[in-house]
């Protein structure tokens, strides 16, 4: 790293009073920041003061921390959704924290001077251009028009916290997103011109925590809910995003965006710690994709990782064979280990998938873990550094095989007589194989070295049979020793010739890493076709479910009726209420609104329930389409504990028949484990107030599950009617432990608490498509600058400016990915996924390369009596170790400690 002193008074923030206008400017943005942010957080529907509070702490962490915290807001998105507890939608909890974040920046800007001055041009990594800004800015007006049309077009503004997807305040969930980028990019530009290596380090770990994050979440579902080898019951992970309350494909935005940064990662990192850290989040990540089920995720997450891994691959070429003609040599990125071995890695990976395909039917889950414990020996092996004669060295690999003969035969005898006996034996032969090519880690010199290496290889192939025979209880025997012995010969057959073979041995550690990553990956993906049901009835089901996407495409942009309707769009958020007025009759869904107090007289007979009236009621709709226990429009709340007998007593009348449906279930989000129910049929008494009783049943004793590991129990008040209108003053669930459970079932504190979803009929709630959703939402003129913006940032990343900036094939890949996931789905018209979105777009167009040259003593506009550091605008935390770099700042005068390594 480069040695750095500075006088601690002088690395302390200076306060200043503001003197430019830029310093009124920005003390003016932090003050509205701050009066907007305090306003919410005093509203807050849970704990108010202790959100306040909170809030004042983020504030002040980012008036002193505003070079960091703004580049890792990202970071934290997907885990700040808390709707389903606090009944929030219009406003969230990732607009409290931007607010807090952009306040305490503003005010530091305003108020303070760094430590440290700007770097000069040359080295700044993120700067907009002007045709950039100006594209930005007409995009930004297109959004605030479609906000504007979309308040309008729902009969004018209703300011409330408590709308639906079907009200005015929907315009403004939907259309803020991007506002909220646009107030933290001065913070990004400023925090970069200060420490351009911010913008590297920074932003590569809140994507990699965005995707660590989420996938942990998915994990964490699966595991609950249906256990994590389960891959035909009908259940679609969620993880955190509580937008898919109504379907869409959150969690599949969140995992395209974000895989491509932890493939970058894995790609550049030299540390083997943090290179196996890498490994670990790409697995959990895969894994994550997988539980989605969805086909745009299997296309477009492999799409954005092929996109990264190219134009990672053209960088490094760049930085190899671009020496510069001013005398110091080019960067060479980071972690290099020599040429990729791609075909020898096609071949492992290939050959892989093979044998587990084969050997899945007979050995399940078992025998592919063996199978890729024989892939890591195999990998593991080092390279020659001596040459014996070839008759020799075939001699050794015609012998190498017999052990693993003699292991099986021997085996095949015993593996009845010992309980698990072959698991044990093939794990210790793949450990026997790791320990022995670490201890040869630095290359063979002996034949009974390469022989010793060879037939333990060959023995863990021999212990995978073993393992998948007793697995499978001795069925198909020929056919699993058939592909394991393919696999021996194959290998033997590339070990023939010295100089075939070789190239995989000599590859990096990090190339066998991933190359074994990517093995384990595809036994994951064999046994999850191999074994889920589910998941080859969603491949079974592609061209059915094409046509339907064709038919709501058509039926959604028919919607749009007049010319300025196709030029400016129908509004932001528009869509669930202009399909539920407009489109097909028997596809309209339900909704639920919240009435204010009415003076009205109490009926007769309602003296008990007197202190709830005159109060709020909520209107309660059930669809129109075809009824079923996935298709209920739900209004629902979560439960801390529900244990005994429990019982419900709804307030309630209604013009029309209907049927009543109170439940308690456990449920993450959308698909119920257990329930006690009851049903009810409702008659219209006059549309006078009644009061029902239901009977719920016993919760069962492990209900909600252990609590090392507790499953969310959810009350939900529903119609099993089509057409079904209710109007509900009250509702009440008690059991016989606690007591009351539901939290403002009078609806005094409006819909506090009260959450909605709609587990399984979504297509009206979202256009399905990205490209249509902003179509329908800003017109053809919003799409078409929505689309320059994208093909931009898009170019600059791969073939502009940005090219040789990192960070540029992970933000290429990460836009490519999203894209191909929202050519069959909305996913901007969830905020969270939109700032998310938006977020990488902005830093796409803001990316640039800067000078690869050393900085010299006399580029830098401070000096050391000012006590700012010199500092070289480095690549990559291991830059530095990389010799010609160290060549280069040595002959520029800069102190360099020792090599990281």
């Amino acid at each position: 790293m480069v040695h750095r002193q500075q006088p601690e008074a002088v690395a302390r923030m200076k306060l200043v009073v503001p003197k430019r206008s830029s310093s009124f400017a920005a003390l003016a943005t932090g003050l509205a920041c701050a009066v907007a942010g305090l306003w919410l957080s005093r509203h807050y529907p849970i704990e108010p003061i202790a959100m306040t509070a909170l809030w004042a702490a983020i504030a002040v962490a980012s008036f002193f921390g505003w070079q960091m915290l703004p580049l890792l807001v990202p970071a934290l998105v997907p885990v700040i959704g808390f709707a389903p507890w606090t009944g929030w939608i219009t406003f969230e909890e990732l607009d409290l924290l931007v607010l807090a974040v952009a306040a305490g920046g503003y005010l530091a800007l305003a108020l303070s001077t760094p430590s440290r001055r700007p770097v000069p041009w040359r080295y700044r990594a993120l700067r907009w251009r002007a045709a950039v800004r100006v594209l930005m800015a007409v995009f930004g007006l297109s959004v605030a028009i479609a906000v504007w049309r979309g308040f309008e077009h729902a009969g004018g503004l209703q300011f409330s916290f408590w709308q639906g997807f079907q009200e005015p305040m929907n315009s403004l969930r939907a259309g803020k997103s991007f506002a909220l980028v646009l107030l933290l990019l001065p913070l990004w530009q400023k925090a970069s011109d200060l420490r351009p290596s911010s913008v590297l380090r920074l932003t590569r770990v809140a994507w990699v925590a965005v995707l660590a994050l989420t996938a942990l979440g998915a994990l964490w579902e699966r595991w609950i809910y249906t256990g994590l080898l389960d891959f035909s019951t009908d259940y679609r992970t969620t993880s955190w995003f509580w937008e898919m309350n109504v379907g869409g494909a959150s969690l599949d935005g969140a995992l395209a965006l974000s895989v491509p940064f932890t493939l970058l990662w894995a790609l550049r990192e030299r540390r083997p710690g943090r290179f196996a850290l890498a490994l670990v989040v790409l697995l959990v990540g895969f894994y994550a994709c997988l539980t989605t089920f969805s086909r745009g995720v299997y296309l477009a997450v492999p799409a954005g990782m092929a996109l990264c891994a190219l134009l990672w691959v053209a960088q490094r070429r760049m930085g190899l064979d671009a020496p510069r003609p001013d005398g110091p040599p080019a960067y060479v990125y980071p972690g290099n280990d020599g040429s990729v071995p791609l075909g020898w890695s096609v071949g492992v990976i290939a050959g892989t998938a093979l044998a587990a395909w084969l050997l899945f039917g007979t050995g399940g889950y078992r025998a592919l873990l063996a199978l890729a414990g024989s892939v890591a020996v195999l990998l593991a092996m080092p390279a020659s550094r001596a040459a014996w004669p070839r008759g020799q060295t075939r001699a050794l690999l015609v012998l190498a095989p017999v052990p693993a003969v003699l292991l099986a035969l021997a085996g095949g005898l015993l593996i009845d007589l010992i309980p698990k006996g072959a698991y044990v034996l093939d794990g210790a032969l793949v450990l026997l194989g790791l320990m022995l090519g670490w201890i040869w880690r630095g290359g063979l010199t002996q034949p009974a070295q390469a022989f010793a290496l060879a037939a333990c290889w060959m023995a863990t192939l021999a212990g995978a049979g073993l393992v998948a025979a007793h697995w499978g209880g001795g069925r198909n025997l020929g056919m699993t020793a058939a592909v394991l012995a393919l696999l021996a010969v194959a290998w033997i057959a590339t070990q023939w010739s010295p100089r075939v073979g070789s190239d995989l041995r000599t590859a990096g550690w990090r190339i066998r890493g991933l190359v074994w990553t990517a093995c384990l990956l595809v036994c994951a993906v064999v046994a999850a076709l191999g074994g889920g049901a589910y998941i080859g009835q969603r491949m079974s089901t592609g061209q059915q479910d094409f046509e339907g996407r064709l038919d709501h495409w058509r039926t959604g942009l028919g919607l749009l009726k007049t010319m300025d309707e196709w030029l400016l769009g129908k509004g932001s958020g528009r869509f669930p209420a202009s399909f539920a007025n407009g489109g097909p009759f028997d596809e309209r869904v339900g909704d639920y609104r919240l009435n204010p107090p009415r003076a009205e007289p109490l009926p007769i007979g309602m003296a008990a329930s007197a202190e709830q009236f005159p109060g709020p009621t909520v209107t309660l709709t059930s669809g129109l389409h075809q009824m079923g226990n996935g298709e209920m429009f739900r209004l629902s709340q979560r439960l801390p504990n529900v244990s005994g007998d429990v019982g419900a007593t709804v307030v309630l009348r209604s013009q029309f028949q209907t049927r009543l449906r109170v439940e308690v279930c456990e449920k993450f989000l959308l698909y119920p484990l257990r329930c006690i129910d009851r049903e009810v049929e409702i008659k219209p008494q006059g549309g006078g107030w009644q009061t029902v009783q239901l009977a719920l049943g016993h919760a069962p004793d492990d209900f909600g599950g252990p609590a090392w590991a507790p499953r969310r129990l959810t009350a939900s008040v529903t119609q099993n009617w089509r057409g079904g209108v209710l109007e509900i003053a009250s509702v009440a669930i008690v059991d016989s432990v606690h007591g009351p459970l539901l939290r403002n079932g009078d609806f005094s504190d409006g819909l506090a608490h009260w959450f909605f979803s709609s587990d399984r009929y979504h297509m009206p709630f979202h256009m399905k498509s990205l490209p249509a959703h902003v179509l329908f939402e800003q017109g053809l003129f919003g799409l078409a600058l929505w689309s320059a913006l994208l093909v931009t940032a898009l170019w600059r990343c791969a073939l502009g400016a940005a090219r040789r900036h990192p960070l540029a094939p992970a933000v290429a890949g990460g836009l490519l990915g999203f894209l191909v996931v929202g050519l069959f789905d909305s996913l901007i018209d969830a905020p969270r996924i939109a700032f998310l979105f938006y977020t990488l777009l902005a830093l796409g167009l803001g990316l640039r390369t800067p000078s690869r040259k050393p900085m010299r003593e006399g580029d830098s506009p401070d000096d050391s009596s000012l006590g700012v550091e010199t500092e070289l605008p480095d690549f990559d935390t291991d830059l530095e170790d990389a010799p010609e770099v160290r060549r280069a700042m040595a002959a520029a005068g800069v102190k360099l400690a020792p090599p990281s390594r």
